[in-house]
């Protein structure tokens, strides 16, 4: 294993001499191993080692023990060890992010602080082959595109490095025994509530027996195709930015005629790039998104406006796309869409990035999270639609004792207001019966006489709802 790494850090050119490297450390096998393997690496690259562990206080003592365990491992090896506590789950609420989400963004935040300290080290990751097989099967369900099935990068332009991508979990987990590693179990790792999980423990097993004994093999194989090509792509796209667009005070220009004569790949990276340029991240930014810019380049009347989520606004021009931040309006979109809801059944809403599943099921679990909810459908009044806020919108939330005015909700629960008009709201020709990924009306509750159980669950495909 340590030989497959080795050329792996070379390939990629991963470590340079006199490099400092912090060593994201949960405390798990994965990178456990990467800690003790980097630490022997050291005389032969020649670079500095340092850990980092961040508690996210979502597992009771186990978290912290979590992190003692970490702290004691590194002062036997004779490392610098960095810790921290973040409230995940409070930061989650307050942002509208899920606890996966929030964590990893807590996470990564920290661990880039301390790199910056330690004068721009670079952050080392246990992601292995596995965990690349998981991810581009993950993005591939997600409806992903080619950026999506590239997977886990070996290394990024923030300095993130993953040198156990040459490796599996089985060679890990043989490292770990051979040389006497202990590690810790992260109990969630085992939860089905989470997709990557069911994807881990069923679907790949599933792929593996019946299909491809080399499924794994092959996913990464497809990431490893897809990173090349990616990379084309982005450098095309590059150079007709700097030779297609201009900067208007805060604008950028992109020539219609540009666009139209472009291949459709070079198209949809162009706009991806542009909004990334000015925005810094493409969080809510799907494929419908993508594709409206290219209708509005190739066939939208001059004065056409489209606004994205974030704030950025395009307007047609009569040879030009300018896209600059919308100084005009308050938040950054306002999408006003209405569907009815198949039931059962799977409903698309391409304008937040959203796919609604409605099953009809036998009982209510108790461990739903917060893009499911459950109905006595017998107290709905149908048929079920699902749309955005309206002006003077009001639900009673489950357990409280009267109604309230959605922009209130909003308020109390910290929602960003750059999102509120992105927020699914469930209803049925009475009202409001749930604010997706936030609260259940009191309306439609499941109580103990309920016999019919109706199942939502809210699926993202691309926007930025925080469910």
């Amino acid at each position: 294993m340590r030989g497959k790494v080795v050329e792996w850090i070379e390939k990629h050119n991963l470590i340079a001499r006199g490099n400092v490297i912090l060593a994201a450390c949960s405390g798990g096998p994965d990178s456990i191993a990467l800690v003790h393997l980097l630490a022997g690496l050291r005389s032969m690259f020649s670079f500095t080692l340092a850990v980092a562990h961040v508690n996210h206080l979502l597992r009771g003592t186990d978290s912290f023990s979590d992190a003692e365990f970490v702290a004691v491992f590194c002062r036997r090896m004779g490392l610098d060890c960095y810790q921290t506590e973040i409230d995940v789950r409070s930061f989650a609420e307050q942002n509208g992010h899920s606890l996966e989400e929030a964590a990893r963004i807590l996470r990564y935040q920290y661990l880039q602080n301390i790199a910056a300290n330690l004068n721009g080290a670079k952050i080392a990751t246990g992601h292995h082959r596995d965990d690349q097989a998981e991810t581009v099967l993950l993005n591939l369900l997600r409806g992903s595109g080619s950026m999506g099935l590239s997977g886990i990068s070996a290394g990024t332009e923030g300095g993130i490095i993953r040198p156990f991508l040459a490796v599996n979990r089985q060679e890990i987990e043989d490292y770990c025994q051979a040389y006497q590693l202990q590690s810790r179990l992260d109990s969630t790792n085992l939860s089905t509530d989470y997709l990557r999980n069911r994807i881990r423990m069923d679907l790949l097993p599933s792929l593996a027996a019946d299909y491809n004994p080399a499924i794994c093999d092959v996913l990464c194989r497809t990431a490893c195709i897809m990173t090349e090509q990616n990379d084309f792509i982005q450098r095309s796209a590059e150079k007709l930015i700097s030779e297609g667009t201009m900067q208007q005070g805060g604008n950028t220009a992109i020539r219609v005629d540009m666009i139209k004569n472009a291949h459709i790949a070079l198209q949809r990276e162009v706009f991806r790039m542009v909004i990334k340029k000015k925005q810094g991240h493409l969080r809510g930014i799907s494929f419908y998104h993508v594709e409206k810019l290219i209708e509005m380049a190739n066939c939208s009347p001059v004065g056409k406006i489209f606004r994205l989520p974030g704030g950025i606004i395009a307007r047609r021009q009569y040879q030009t796309i300018d896209m600059g931040w919308d100084r005009v309006v308050p938040e950054a979109v306002n999408v006003n869409c209405s569907v009815e809801l198949a039931i059962p059944g799977k409903t698309e809403i391409r304008e937040l990035g959203i796919v609604v599943l409605a099953e009809k099921v036998d009982a209510w679990r108790q461990d739903k999270k917060d893009n499911v909810a459950v109905f006595d459908q017998a107290e709905l009044t149908l048929p079920l639609h699902i749309r955005t806020r309206l002006p003077g919108d009001r639900f009673r939330p489950l357990g409280a004792p009267g109604n309230k005015k959605l922009k209130n909700f909003f308020i109390d629960h910290k929602v960003p207001a750059v999102i509120r008009s992105l927020i699914p709201l469930i209803c049925d020709q009475t009202g409001i019966l749930w604010v997706g990924g936030y609260r259940q009306a009191e309306r439609g509750k499941v109580v103990s006489s309920t016999k019919q159980f109706l199942q939502l669950t809210i699926i993202k495909t691309g926007g930025i709802v925080s469910c």
